[in-house]
């Protein structure tokens, strides 16, 4: 998963680049980069970390320009040494330098590479064939070659490039990740997340970038062209856990979802017994709790605190860190969980990190009994189009049945949403991506 964010005609606009990664920071954590522009040309700067330490303020006096597009990434495959894989990657198209980022994941990339001579390449990833793709096709209508090369890219593409005179937001026929646009300023800012808009000060009502479409922002404004018929597969787990509650995206609010989830949740997988506390794993299902909690008689009661001082466990690079990250990450209300029966609202369970730590904690801290619920279906299956999931055996409930993964959490009882109550919340469930769940892979 990555994060875009850019910024066109809006003075200091690598300063305000940094700060819309930065409210974008949930999406990824390794990388972060900024391509500004100004009548002296393109300037580039990188790093590896977040956002706020990638771009001191003496980085920034070294982006100038009214026009600047941001980056932030965690790899979705091995990163090969040999480079240095940030975004945005730069190009010239007919002369013309340019900078582009990606998010997502193009399934088609090996096969792309080798139409590329490797010598070009300054990257290991696949958002580079877009680049040197642009710039082979190059017939002097940038509008045109987009097109020309989004026909021959499979998976999830959702990018924008910079160029001198422009701004260009594309997103593939499937939309499968989010990308809006906000005015602000007299000019123009883009972003993976609607969040990110009001962080910076952008308060004007956003739009989202549809499904086969491309939106040009320069000076003769925002001008709109659908280039392929959309064939929607936007990603369910957005909605479940990646996206900030405080964003709308695919045409829903993040927490007012989340919120439908936990009643769903309730309804389907109900603590049968007593239940005196509803507790979520903290952040990404708290709103899904607080929905859970609605039609129950039981308390909701964050007894779980998470350290802000850490990342989201989910996007570390390997196992070991994950786990000695959660050690760090989650402290605990003794007094509110001795002699009580509690139930613990997660979002999804992934490769099986974060529960078999917090349930035994719970017991050993005088719970009487701990019942889990999952408000996402099994996930079994990898995401091939820019999730973090490389293969089906990290996926714990690809091996276990919920039975198995109960007993392996220490927890009474362990439930998950069922796959069709999951659909049934949304009025057009054939828009969404479930391949995660079902394998059904487009």
């Amino acid at each position: 998963m990555c994060a875009i964010f850019g910024v066109w005609n809006v003075k200091n606009a690598a300063g305000i680049t940094a700060l819309g990664l930065h409210n974008n920071q949930h999406r990824a954590i390794d990388y972060a980069g900024i391509a500004s522009f100004d009548s002296n040309g393109f300037h580039l700067q990188h790093g590896k970390g977040i956002a706020r330490q990638v771009f001191t303020q003496e980085v920034l006096h070294r982006l100038p320009g009214e026009s600047a597009l941001g980056h932030i990434r965690y790899p979705t495959v091995a990163d090969n040494n040999t480079f240095i894989n940030t975004q945005p990657v730069v190009g010239r198209y007919g002369g013309v330098p340019f900078a582009l980022a990606h998010n997502g994941n193009i399934t088609n990339a090996d096969d792309l590479r080798r139409g590329i001579n490797p010598a070009r390449m300054t990257t290991s990833i696949d958002s580079e064939c877009i680049v040197r793709m642009l710039e082979d096709v190059c017939t002097g209508d940038i509008e045109r070659d987009i097109v020309t090369v989004f026909e021959r890219l499979e998976g999830s593409v959702t990018i924008a490039i910079l160029m001198p005179d422009r701004l260009i937001a594309v997103k593939d026929r499937s939309g499968n990740r989010p990308l809006s646009i906000s005015k602000f300023n007299g000019g123009y800012c883009i972003s993976s997340e609607t969040c990110a808009f009001a962080g910076v000060g952008s308060h004007s009502e956003h739009v989202s970038v549809p499904a086969g479409t491309m939106v040009s922002l320069s000076s003769k404004g925002m001008i709109q062209m659908n280039f392929a018929e959309p064939k929607h597969s936007w990603c369910r787990f957005e909605g479940l856990y990646f996206s900030h509650p405080g964003s709308t995206v695919f045409e829903e609010s993040v927490s007012g979802f989340r919120q439908k989830l936990g009643r769903a949740l309730h309804k389907h997988c109900p603590v049968r017994g007593a239940l005196d506390i509803i507790t979520p794993v903290p952040d990404s299902s708290t709103h899904t709790a607080i929905g859970f909690s609605r039609d129950s008689t039981a308390l909701f009661y964050p007894v779980i605190t998470r350290s802000h001082y850490v990342g989201r466990t989910f996007i570390m690079a390997t196992q070991a860190l994950r786990d000695l990250e959660m050690l760090q990450k989650f402290t605990f209300d003794a007094a509110a969980i001795k002699g009580k029966h509690i139930a613990v609202v997660d979002d999804s369970i992934m490769r099986g990190t974060t529960l078999p730590m917090i349930v035994p904690l719970l017991s050993a801290l005088g719970a009487l009994s701990v019942h889990v619920r999952i408000a996402c279906p099994p996930i079994k299956h990898s995401c091939r189009y820019g999730i973090h999931t490389p293969t089906d055996k990290e996926l714990i409930s690809s091996s276990k049945n919920p039975d198995e993964i109960c007993k392996m959490v220490g927890a009474d009882s362990l439930e998950f949403l069922p796959y069709e109550a999951l659909r049934d919340l949304s009025a057009t469930p054939n828009n969404f991506c479930y391949a995660c769940m079902n394998g059904e892979y487009w």
